[in-house]
């Protein structure tokens, strides 16, 4: 079915109208009332209009029907609402056994007025817990309730599509956040667009799947139950009689493609949805990366003449040829250019000429003990200047900062090469007795964000003597 046999042709109109502003405010109102009431009375939807449109410019479209003296607060209100009628958005009748008029919006205009409430507020959603939900009904479905079985299988089916979606467009949401950084050229933008517009689409979509709602702690479970749900052979059929029941289908063969069809999306979906994941944490780190290096290239920059005027000739080639012409006349009024050249003795100089490489004897090198010793010793002295053991411990003491006494190399999050170091140094330092943990190490080595480092176990130094 195509689109606009459904929509009305001029559906759209409201929104690239001249009074588009006011027509989306007042269709956000109404979306608003329709959350709250069952039945959105004319009279108050009016009353809220005027109200709304107090400070706004309203003007009338071609063809409206105007007579003189009705462009009053409440003749506009009419006007707009007027017009939702017009281009299909609302119905207007009247509340059952009364003379009371009722606006009824329309089955397709609901889930659009939802869309740009959505987009008004940033388009910012709360992530649901929708693996766990999945899991959960699931398990239910398995244990206490399998002539419900079927209905656990239809939401689980739901919460991935949705869960696929929320995936999708936080990799796409990071992406188009990492190519504003490329836009933005003051430091206060960068600030704000991280601190602000990014942390909070970070709180509430990409915090809560990597920790409260953990993808990868039920990714496994469940696969295991809707592979036993394929396997078993009483609990499928008792799932086609059950879908045959709601009058979905008719004929019990489309019941069993839809059912099997769905329990395959579940799993093929949770066999991607790692490398997803992957790909989000990759972005995230990039996006992460880059708006911090920008914001210290942006608070080092050169504040000479040279920097200041680098930065206008960058404006001049930016700009079109008006603004070009505009910038030029005002560097020519306030800038005084002259050529200046000099002589000096570093003028006078022979242009160096390759020499050709002969076969000598080469030279002896000394590998003596000793030597490597003093070339180790002076390596390590440099080390510890710039990791001193108090700066160690500090990196050891915020890995402990989500943790009560221990924590695994699973749980070691490395994202830059000084947090690669400051952990080898750590495990290296473990002995030495002004440090306040201490490393068991395990076999083998595990990759941590492209890091390899070993399996381990630090723990608090307090935490081991108060069981002792």
């Amino acid at each position: 079915m195509a689109v606009f046999d459904v929509l009305p042709s001029n559906f759209f109109s409201v929104l690239v109208s001249t009074n588009r502003e006011i027509y989306v405010e007042a269709l956000l109102l109404l979306h608003q009332m329709f959350q709250f009431e069952l039945n959105i009375k004319v009279d108050d939807y009016i009353s809220a209009l005027i109200s709304l449109q107090e400070d706004k410019d309203f003007m009338p479209e071609e063809d409206d029907e105007i007579t003189e003296g009705s462009l009053t607060f409440s003749g506009k209100a009419r006007l707009i609402l007027g017009r939702f009628i017009k281009t299909g958005w609302v119905e207007k009748e009247f509340l059952d056994g009364s003379f009371i008029e009722i606006i009824t919006p329309q089955h397709y205009a609901i889930p659009v007025m939802k869309l740009l409430g959505e987009l008004g507020n940033g388009g910012a959603q709360e992530y649901n817990s929708l693996v766990f939900a999945t899991y959960s009904a699931l398990k239910q479905a398995e244990s206490d309730h399998t002539d419900q079985m079927y209905e656990a299988v239809l939401s689980a089916k739901t919460n991935t599509e949705q869960l696929q979606y929320q995936l999708r467009s936080l990799y796409h949401g990071i992406r188009s956040y990492l190519r504003g950084i490329e836009k933005q050229s003051g430091i206060n933008d960068l600030l704000q667009n991280h601190f602000e517009s990014y942390k909070k689409m970070s709180d509430q979509i990409y915090h809560p799947i990597k920790t409260m709602d953990s993808i990868h702690r039920y990714m496994i479970p469940i696969q295991n139950l809707l592979m036993d749900v394929l396997g078993n052979a009483a609990l499928m059929q008792t799932m086609f009689d059950r879908a045959m029941t709601v009058k979905k289908y008719e004929h019990p063969e489309e019941a069993q493609g839809d059912i099997v069809t769905a329990i395959n999306y579940v799993l093929d979906a949770y066999q991607s949805v790692g490398g997803i994941i992957t790909e989000i944490d990759r972005k995230h780190s990039a996006y992460t990366k880059s708006s911090i290096e920008k914001i210290r290239y942006l608070m080092t920059a050169d504040q000479t003449i040279k920097g200041k005027l680098a930065q206008l000739l960058k404006s001049y080639a930016a700009n079109d040829a008006t603004q070009q012409e505009n910038i030029g006349a005002i560097m020519e009024r306030n800038i005084n250019v002259n050529r200046q050249e000099f002589f000096d003795g570093k003028s006078l100089y022979h242009k160096s000429v390759r020499s050709r490489r002969i076969d000598t004897t080469p030279l002896e090198v000394d590998s003596s003990e000793k030597l490597s010793n003093d070339l180790m010793s002076d390596m390590m002295e440099q080390i510890k200047k710039g990791y001193p053991i108090s700066r160690v411990c500090a990196y050891v003491d915020k890995l402990f900062a989500h943790r009560n006494s221990e924590i695994t190399s699973e749980n070691i999050r490395i994202d830059e090469d000084s947090d690669f170091i400051l952990l080898l140094l750590a495990v290296l330092r473990a002995n030495d007795p002004e440090v306040t943990y201490t490393v068991e190490l395990a076999d083998g080595t595990m990759e941590q964000n492209g890091y390899r480092i070993p399996r381990m176990i630090i723990r608090k130094k307090e935490e081991l003597h108060h069981v002792e």
